[in-house]
Parts: structure tokens; sequence; C-alpha cells
């Protein structure tokens, strides 16, 4: 026992779980023998000899050994009960049962031998328990806990299965392509804020370029850490693929086990999209056909910042690998990757985004999506007080970037989530809002929900009964807007905006064999819709330019009759210049039930 506890309190000083005790770590000889320790125990034993009772200490040296012997005996006992694969005794009569047995004597000698020693040997015991906890060292011992939570998270999953499903118990379930969850934080932070305590987050990186097996775990290791950073709970899943949609196409399929699968897929805003080429454009286009034709639900943010912030990175500090064979650890630089929304071309440091303080203002400055550039050097080297360097790095961020950054991550501006219920897609359009507003960081803000008439003489009526189903399905709304024109033309300077929008894209006599770019046969075709759509923005711009965030019913794509750069300018007409803007469409199930 000497020999052995010295060597198991060495380890301890060696990985670090208390403080101020890596001094005692220090090994000696072949053997590494912890003498510094034996010097220890020495000074220990002369100071209870010095005493000149032994009798006053033994009982507390008793039990301080079945104490021991009780958690070793207990741990046998919980390693195989837990089924891990790894605890293999090697004792010919050894037997989980009498482990238990063991450990249940040792307590009750513990308490026959003196009851307060045994009480102060608990109390002695929690408190290294409760330090270590919070602590969380960074140590992994492959305990028998690990194997417990991998058992019972096994077999959940298994009933889960077996559970119908039910409308009272819709959870949301989304599968965010974020790409590196780091290169997108207010995506990853906004999704979060729908599925925090609730519900299912997965993080999609789609790769362009094939990486090996090395570079697969350090992205996972730069995407759990930027997680943990932000307290974000979310798995994260890599995929390779030079198509985009090809590869979302995949991960909409095989993502997720069992009934823990996604049911809505959440995309960023595609804001470069009239400087690509067409190619870009219809894979963003596939993409939100994929979800409709595997039955999700489909969620589309855009903020008028834009949500790449990847350039405020250095993608030489991303990941580092082991040391192998001796030799020094060598540095690894992510490969470069395009994603959806923006392109994302670099990796930032997850520590520089989450620790990164927050502005004090509540609304984000306005600057342009596509142009983000700031005179100066960004790696530090600018002077004044326009920027801010995150704690632990060297490098510098500008201030109005770190407040759009973290603007998800802050408690919102008091004002209104102006939700646009326009079609039926099964709730919802109107369950997202409903969640966001039970946080604490949405609570300053109320539900105002606006739907359209089609006749004057309908609007009472139909207020009335926007006002009874928000009742009937409990929830809270401030105020219900039925408008009435949605048929009134549009504005003439509104068409030629749109106009100027579609121009690139139109079908020249050099491009009749491209079935991708607008004809004039099906702008005629889809004219009331267009400007339905045109007059649709301009009431937003009359009533919710100045809400905290804008929902609205994502307009339905029918294959077809619609190309992608008619989509992309219909959206572009309703979002751009708005606030925070989220296009949200069910999948015709019913996610709201009036029964409790």
């Amino acid at each position: 026992s000497f020999v052995s506890s010295l060597i198991v309190f060495q380890a301890l000083c060696n990985y670090i779980v208390f403080p101020h005790l890596h001094y005692f770590a220090k090994g000696f000889g072949k053997g590494i023998e912890p003498r510094r320790g034996y010097c220890l125990t020495l000074v220990i034993g002369l100071a209870c000899t010095a005493i000149g009772e032994l009798n006053a200490i033994a009982p507390i040296i008793s039990n301080f050994f079945l104490a021991a012997y009780c958690l070793i005996n207990f741990s046998c006992f919980h390693a195989t009960f837990a089924r891990s694969p790894g605890f293999r005794p090697s004792f010919k009569y050894y037997n989980l049962w009498l482990s238990l047995v063991g450990a249940i004597l040792c307590l009750a000698v513990m308490f026959i031998m003196n009851w307060w020693t045994a009480l102060l040997t608990f109390a002695l015991i929690l408190g290294l328990y409760i330090f270590i906890f919070y602590r969380k060292p960074d140590v992994n011992w492959g305990s028998s806990a690990q194997a417990q939570t991998y058992k019972t998270a096994l077999s959940s999953a298994y009933r889960l299965n077996h559970v119908s499903d039910h409308v009272k118990n819709y959870r949301p379930q989304i599968l965010v392509l974020t790409g590196c969850p780091s290169s997108r934080p207010p995506l990853t932070d906004f999704t979060h804020s729908i599925t925090k305590k609730i519900g299912l987050l997965i993080c999609a990186h789609i790769v362009k370029e094939p990486i090996t097996q090395r570079m697969r775990n350090a992205y996972s290791r730069q995407a759990y850490g930027f997680l943990n950073k932000r307290k974000i709970k979310a798995f994260y899943t890599l995929i390779e693929d030079e198509c985009f949609s090809r590869a979302a196409r995949a991960l909409i399929q095989s993502t997720g086990i069992g009934k823990m699968k996604p049911n809505i897929v959440f995309m960023g805003w595609k804001s470069n999209w009239q400087e690509g080429g067409i190619e870009d454009i219809q894979e963003y286009f596939n993409v939100i056909h994929e979800a409709f034709d595997k039955h999700l639900s489909l969620g589309i943010l855009r903020l008028q910042e834009g949500l790449d912030y990847s350039e405020y990175n250095d993608i030489e500090d991303v990941a580092e690998l082991p040391a192998t064979n001796g030799k020094k650890a060598r540095r690894l630089s992510f490969l470069k990757s395009t994603e959806q929304g923006e392109g994302m071309t670099r990796d930032p440091s997850s520590a520089q985004l989450s620790q990164a303080e927050s502005s004090p203002e509540t609304t984000p400055p306005s600057t342009p999506p596509a142009d983000r550039k700031y005179s100066g050097d960004v790696g530090g080297n600018q002077s004044g007080n326009s920027n801010q360097v995150a704690r632990g790095l060297s490098k510098a961020i500008p201030k109005d970037v770190l407040s759009c950054v973290n603007q998800f991550q802050r408690k919102q501006k008091k004002g209104t989530i102006d939700v646009w219920w326009l079609y039926d897609d099964g709730g919802l359009t109107m369950l997202i809002p409903y969640l966001l507003i039970n946080h604490a960081q949405w609570s300053g803000c109320k539900l105002r929900v606006l739907s359209l008439a089609n006749k004057k003489d309908e609007l009472e009526r139909e207020q009335r009964s926007m006002a009874a189903l928000l009742n009937k399905f409990r929830i809270d709304y401030s105020d219900v807007m039925v408008i009435p024109d949605i048929t009134k033309p549009p504005q003439e300077c509104s068409k030629q905006d749109f106009e100027r929008i579609i121009n690139p894209w139109k079908e020249t006599d050099d491009e009749k064999d491209d079935s991708s770019l607008i004809t004039m046969s099906e702008i005629l075709a889809l004219k009331d819709k267009t400007n339905r759509h045109i007059r649709l923005r301009e009431l937003l711009i009359q009533h919710s330019q100045d809400a905290t965030l804008v929902v609205m019913t994502l307009p339905m794509p029918r294959k077809g009759t619609c190309s992608a750069p008619m989509y992309m300018a219909w959206l572009e007409t309703l979002t751009r210049g708005m606030p925070p803007f989220l296009l949200v469409r069910g999948n015709q199930t019913s996610v709201l039930t009036f029964y409790s």
C-alpha cells in the first residue's frame, strides 16, 4: 500500500488534477520513483507518531482504507454492470455481485467502527468529487461512468425508436448547413436558440476537396471546441463531395439515428448569388428542392451584415497534430472549401469568436454584406479604439464585426418578432417564433402576427378567426394584423427594382439552350406571383422595417415552372434591406395542437 498509493498520488499530481501538487509529480531513476512523495509520507507519519496516541488516529486511517476498498469494489461492479469491453478481470472467481457485496460490507464496517469518522471520510470524498466535477481537468481515465453513459444513451435510442410520433411531442431537430460552425457563428447561435434544451442540432460541413482522416479529426476537434466555448449543445458532421447539392442530399438522407433524425434543414442566405455563376445558384436551388422532396421543413436565415466571418481568423492556427514517433508535432492547414451562402474560405478560431466581448449596442451596425473589408492589418497592427483583441489571441477584430458575430449570443433589444403567416405549412412558421421568445435572450420581444386578406370586407372576420386560432394554440401574442390590400398592384419603382435584379439572368439569343436562365415565357407565366412578391415587399417595408426579427412563410418553388434565378430574385426582393429575416416552410405536418 505504501508504494502503490504513492504511485497513484504521483499520477494525480502529474495530471494536475489538484492545483499546487505538481511538485510531487517528478520521478527519479529508471523506475521514475516518487521520492518526493516518500518524503511527504515520512513527514505525515512522523507527525502522526508525535501525537503519542495512535488510537486517536487509527479509526480515521482504517476508515480511509475501508473507503478505498469500498470504492474499488464498487468500481469493479459498475464497470461490469455497464458491460465495458475494456474491463476484463483476470481473477478466476470474480463476480460482479460479489464486488457489490464487498463494497456494502466495507461501508457497513466503516459505520460500525466509528460513525463520526465514517461521516468525515464521506464528506472529504464528496468534497474531492465536487471539486473535480466542477474543475473538469483535461484528463481521461476511461471511467466506468463513461461506459454507463454510452449504455444509457444506446438503450434510450432503442426505446425511442418504438415510440409512436405524436404532434404533442414534436421537437425541432435541425440539420444546419454551417460549414465549420465557427465560420458562421450567427447561424449556429440562431439555430441553437431554437433547439436549446428541447431538440437536436447537427452542424453539417461540406468540404469540396478530398481530405485525410487526420484533417477530418482536426476539423472535428476545432468544431467541438468552438461549440463548447459558446455553450452550444450540438453535433458536428463532415462530408466530402465536390458537388454541394449532392453532398446536401447525402446529409439529408443519412444524418441521424432512429427517431433522432433531422426534420428541418437550415441554411444561410446566399448573399453573393448575383456575383456568382448560374451553376452556383442552381446548386443552392437544388438543395431547397432536396429538402422538400424528402418531406423536410426548410429555414433560410438572412442577415444584412452577412453570416460568413471566416476572413477574421488565422487558418494556420486551426489545428495542431499530436507528435508521432518522438518527432515534434507539425501544424496542419485546413483545405479551402466553399459552402452555401457566402463562400467559406477560411476557418476562424473558436476562442476568438467565443471569448470576444459583445458590443453594448443592441442593434449591430448595418454594413454591406458583400464587402466587409477594413483598412489596415486585420492581424493586430491597427491603432486606435476601432479594434478589439479577443482574449488569448493576437488578432484584432473591429468592434462592429464582433457585435455582429455575437448578436444572437446577447439579449435582444425590446421590440417585436413579426410573423408573416402566409400559408398553412403545419404551423412551423408560428412555432419557431414561440420557441424563441421562451428563451431569456428573446424575452423582451413580443409576437406580432400578420396575415393577408383578399377582400376588405373580410378583414374583421379574418382577424377574429386568427386571434381565436392563436388562443386555441395557447400562443401568447401582442397583436394580430390582417392586411387587406395584397391584391393592389405594386408601384412602378418597385417593379423596376425587380427588373434590375433579373436582367442579368434573362435568356438571350445566344443562350437559347440554357434552361436554367429566365425565359420570357416564364416571366409571363409567373407575372401574378412576381407582382404579389413585389407588393409583399412594400408591405414588409411599411409594417416590419423596425422589427427585431421577421419570420415569413417561405414561398414554395414549383419544379419545372420556376427557374433558380427567378426564385432567388423573389427571395432577394422580400429580404433585401430588412432586419434579421427568417424564411421558413413546414412540410405540411402539424406541429401545433389544440390539446395540452
